[in-house]
């Protein structure tokens, strides 16, 4: 036992020696716990989506030949993930004008080419790409341009992107392959890979892992922040009632509605003079595809129709992240005004973009396209009603149609004369 009182530890060299021990000993017993603490932690992280099941996609590109062979998959134009050949396919989420798409590319032509040349994982290990909002025009100039050796799919409508959980790209995801073909998520890499070296790594790692201690678990590969509006309830609903007030009417009485799914939309009665009518204010919002760009928010507002009254901006962005011009909204306007909702809305690049919001463009398409199925709720609901309408023929006969017929026939002195003819 050592008494401290009588003596000063600073001059009794034994005791100093003692002292500087026991702080040593301390010190490492802290560091050991911390080093301890961390390493258990960090060996419990997982990536986002890890051991999630990957959907098996139906691709339905034309392959060339060399693309066949590198895949094995016969000849054929529609075929699925699960026929893919291989023990790891690694799945690359771009869009051809994603800047850290374009960026990442050189890197992974040189990642195909270091594996391709490894006998050890030539025949194991894939590379795919799958092209967000892009067409298969965008996807050859991509893939000429960057050299891509490996091959890229085309996902038009964002199918494949909202499978997997609407990532912001860049978004590579491994998958390993069991017996029967079926994938498992067993890493993934959100955003920009600037190493080759660090990713043929992660690829060899997970080609070890053993697929019978993986236990698969529900959910979205990708789960990102819930996507938040940048205005007040007050603000859309003023912001819906503008759309509405496009029509030439005005809105005598406007509220939010919750539909059976939980979805919402906003449903106003507007006076014309001399009718009153229902029109409907849907609030659109999509992630961004690219890791720089914002999110997208808009209101498209529709009559009971199909026909799209107007589109008013809630959170619209170009590259750089600069909001939309008065010129840009009207370039969109002509493009989008007066169509119907329950006719296609397929993106050509080459017709409806505006300049620098390409990606911005293609996600409002991709809603609209989508809106058809807004309104089958609301028609479902009651919220719409189809009424059939009589007209007589030139025999004196009337004939049965119904309002949805409108939406083929805009120009309505076609429409009856059409009729008439029955």
């Amino acid at each position: 036992m050592y008494l401290f009182i009588a003596t000063d530890p600073i001059k009794t060299p034994r005791i100093k020696s003692m002292i500087k021990r026991k702080t040593i000993y301390t010190i490492w017993f802290v560091f050991l716990s911390i080093s301890l603490f961390y390493g258990i932690s960090w060996g419990k992280m997982k990536p986002v989506g890890f051991a999630i099941p990957f959907p098996d996609l139906t691709f339905t590109q034309t392959l060339s030949k060399e693309e066949q062979a590198y895949l094995g998959i016969p000849q054929k134009k529609n075929f699925t993930f699960k026929e893919i050949r291989g023990s790891l396919i690694l799945i690359e989420f771009i869009s051809t004008y994603c800047v850290s798409c374009q960026k990442q590319a050189p890197i992974f032509d040189e990642l195909y080419s270091s594996i391709e040349k490894n006998p050890k994982l030539k025949g194991k290990v894939k590379m795919i790409g799958i092209a967000a909002g892009n067409n298969l025009h965008e996807v050859e100039i991509f893939k000429k341009e960057y050299k891509v050796p490996y091959p890229i799919f085309s996902d038009l409508k964002f199918d494949a992107h909202t499978a997997v959980g609407s990532p912001r790209t860049p978004f590579t995801i491994w998958v390993r392959k069991d017996a029967q073909g079926k994938g498992i998520v067993v890493s993934t890499h959100l955003g920009l890979i600037d190493s080759m070296e660090s990713t043929l790594d992660e690829t060899r790692a997970v080609l070890q892992y053993d697929l019978s201690l993986l236990k698969p678990k529900k959910g979205t590969i990708y789960e990102g922040d819930a996507l938040k509006p940048p205005l007040t309830e007050e603000e859309l609903m003023a912001k819906a009632k503008e759309g509405m007030e496009a029509s030439g009417g005005r809105v005598i009485e406007i509220k939010k509605i919750s539909l059976k799914d939980g979805d919402w939309i906003y449903v106003g009665k507007v006076d014309f003079g001399n009718h009153k009518e229902n029109l409907f204010s849907k609030l659109a919002s999509r992630r961004a595809v690219c890791d720089i760009c914002h999110d997208t928010f808009f209101i498209y507002t529709f009559d009971p129709d199909g026909k799209v009254i107007d589109i008013v901006p809630i959170q619209l962005t170009k590259i750089g992240n600069l909001k939309w011009t008065e010129e840009d909204l009207k370039k969109m306007r002509e493009r989008t005004v007066e169509r119907s909702i329950l006719n296609p809305f397929i993106f050509d690049p080459s017709v409806d973009s505006i300049s620098g919001a390409t990606i911005t463009v293609a996600l409002i398409f991709d809603s609209l396209d989508k809106a058809k199925e807004i309104f089958e709720k609301l028609k479902k609901e009651g919220y719409i009603k189809i009424e059939p309408i009589e007209v007589p023929n030139s025999r004196g006969i009337k004939a049965n149609s119904l309002v949805p017929l409108f939406h083929f026939y805009p120009d309505l002195s076609k429409f009856f004369n059409l009729i008439q003819s029955v």
